[in-house]
């Protein structure tokens, strides 16, 4: 296999038809994730009632600046639900909207690390209802990753087909900005890796791309950084303004500029050229739907611009890894 491709699991009628197989130019997670267990898995987003240091006092009021209320969570969710009945739910609609016959439990909105491993052990467990459920993902701010709570992470990771922790770094500049109220260091997502990795947790790191002011060398250097940690994963996406949220009413108060597609689309080509080929890419973009989408307008079209990087790749010939270090192996 050339070195700046990567297979994409073909389909039962392309296998049937035996038609050749199919690579992209970066790594997809989602492609992972079939050639793992043999089909299409589906993230099931779960909201289990946890709150965040941000949000309660502990550190600060409100949550970040760009954090929606509803704490990320998919749309067709109900919060209200059991977390059982959520799961359900959303298997339910994976089954019928993409043919997933299995799921993760994705642990989605605002820190499910910030409770008592006691409550973290009880809520975890009710996803997993049966052999459908063939793993977890879990979300949680650096600061709320400590020895304890890493040791319950290596249980699960050691118990479960598929288990990885979800680590917001988000950017390493945004506390530049005071307005953002990440109350949150870079020291602590340093701090969080080393513990995660040193318990063998993979870690996709969350990263936002596009604060007000950053250059392209900010993002790069924060995207250096997620890859120098270890990281397993990554999730990039653009800074948009979701109703609601105070990011939302700075906007509105002050209009500040944000990426276009273009302008964006070309900063995470640049980027996945110097990530190294092993980071599974989880997102390149967010989406928002575009009743609670503030601007910038094109964040409501993800397939759009999927449709344009996969393009792009193509057209300047690059790849995920091509001005990478050079490394052994790709797993």
């Amino acid at each position: 296999m050339d070195a700046r491709l990567f297979p994409i699991p073909p389909t039962a009628s392309e296998k049937l038809l035996g038609k050749p197989p199919r690579v992209r130019r970066w790594n997809s997670f989602k492609d992972r994730l079939i050639e793992r267990f043999g089909g299409v898995v589906y993230k099931v987003g779960v909201d289990a009632g946890f709150d965040c240091p941000n949000r309660d006092g502990t550190k600060g009021y409100g949550g970040c600046a760009y954090c929606s209320q509803e704490g990320s969570l998919s749309p067709h969710q109900d919060p209200k639900l059991a977390i059982a009945e959520q799961i359900r739910k959303g298997r339910d609609f994976a089954k019928r909207r993409y043919g997933a016959d299995k799921s993760i439990a994705y642990f989605q909105a605002f820190t499910n690390t910030y409770a008592p491993v006691e409550v973290m052990r009880e809520r975890f467990e009710q996803a997993l209802l049966d052999e459908s459920i063939v793993g977890l993902s879990v979300a949680t701010r650096p600061d709320c990753v400590n020895d304890e709570n890493v040791a319950y992470l290596h249980e699960l990771r050691e118990r479960l087909p598929y288990f990885t922790v979800e680590l917001g770094l988000q950017s390493a500049f945004q506390n530049r900005l005071e307005w953002v109220n990440r109350q949150e260091t870079v020291e602590d997502y340093v701090v969080a890796m080393e513990k995660l990795n040193a318990a063998r947790v993979p870690v996709i790191t969350h990263v936002i791309l596009g604060f007000p002011n950053e250059t392209y060398d900010d993002m790069a250097e924060t995207v250096r950084l997620a890859d120098a940690s270890g990281t397993h994963g990554i999730k990039l996406q653009m800074l948009h303004v979701i109703r609601g949220t105070k990011l939302a009413w700075l906007y509105g108060k002050e209009p500040f500029e944000l990426l276009s597609a273009e302008a964006y689309g070309d900063i995470v080509v640049r980027l996945i050229e110097r990530l190294r080929p092993e980071i599974e890419i989880h997102r390149i973009t967010g989406e928002t739907e575009s009743s609670k989408l503030v601007a910038p307008a094109w964040v409501s079209q993800k397939g759009r611009f999927f449709d344009w990087f996969e393009r792009e790749l193509e057209r300047r010939d690059t790849w995920q890894g091509r001005l990478s270090a050079p490394t052994a192996s790709r797993t």
